[in-house]
């Protein structure tokens, strides 16, 4: 039989061993959801196609010559570019890394492929001029301020953005119709839905924050909320005004 000294040395063993298993699964369990609908009863935005570049457009070959047109007319986008919605969250403490992996904002049928951008501060953004006229990307942001220069057809420039900004305003300087915003946000917890779709922001530490649905047509809305340790949290967002 054991006695009584053995026995307790044995109780503690058992209770250390058991230990990490235990705070492991407490620490798993801390995560959050924050899951919801975006809906849109503000008017719909006026598109407004791109003029169809064209030498001959300007009387003059040496347009053609200098932005490298060469005669070529771009090609007409086959589809508009899908209204993009952004869901972030303000304030969320700790320090979050940039991601090796580079984000993509190019130049394509004579727009950008993305009307809202949204990246962790310190992401590397790249552009590429896809059509076969010259762009001149740029931005006039006092806090990530940039000027690519005049990029030809094939041309890829990248640009590290640093600094928090909401937003980034993106244009051509040949271009002037061809406008695009990069979200610089201080946190990963973000996530990008089209009007009508549902969003998933996982991983979240608890608390309370400000939540924003960002747009660059329909005016962003602002909402409280609380998430809380293992559990999920609904909240529905409608977007019904449009920018003044």
């Amino acid at each position: 039989m054991l006695n009584h000294k053995r026995l307790a040395i044995l109780v503690v063993m058992g209770t250390l061993l058991a230990t990490p298993a235990l705070t492991k699964d407490k620490a798993a369990d801390k995560g959050c959801l924050l899951e919801g609908t975006v809906q849109v009863t503000a008017p719909k935005r006026k598109e407004v196609a791109p003029k169809e570049e064209r030498d001959d457009l300007f009387g003059d070959d040496s347009y053609g010559q200098t932005y490298g047109h060469q005669g070529y007319a771009v090609p007409k986008a086959p589809h508009p570019l899908p209204e993009e919605i952004v869901l972030f969250l303000k304030k969320v403490p700790g320090k979050y890394a940039p991601p090796k992996d580079h984000v993509q904002l190019d130049q394509k049928y004579l727009q950008f492929t993305h009307r809202v951008l949204p990246i962790l501060k310190g992401t590397t953004v790249d552009f590429t001029n896809h059509d076969p006229v010259y762009h001149n990307v740029f931005s006039n942001s006092k806090t990530n301020h940039f000027d690519l220069g005049r990029k030809r057809h094939g041309a890829k420039a990248s640009v590290v953005m640093d600094h928090s900004e909401v937003p980034v305003r993106v244009y051509c300087e040949i271009h002037s119709a061809m406008k695009s915003n990069i979200l610089v946000l201080d946190n990963p917890f973000f996530t990008v839905v089209q009007p009508g779709q549902k969003f998933k922001i996982p991983n979240i530490p608890p608390g309370t924050y400000t939540l924003v649905a960002w747009h660059d047509y329909w005016k962003p809305v602002e909402k409280k909320i609380t998430v809380k340790s293992g559990t999920t949290t609904s909240v529905d967002i409608v977007l019904s005004r449009v920018r003044n």
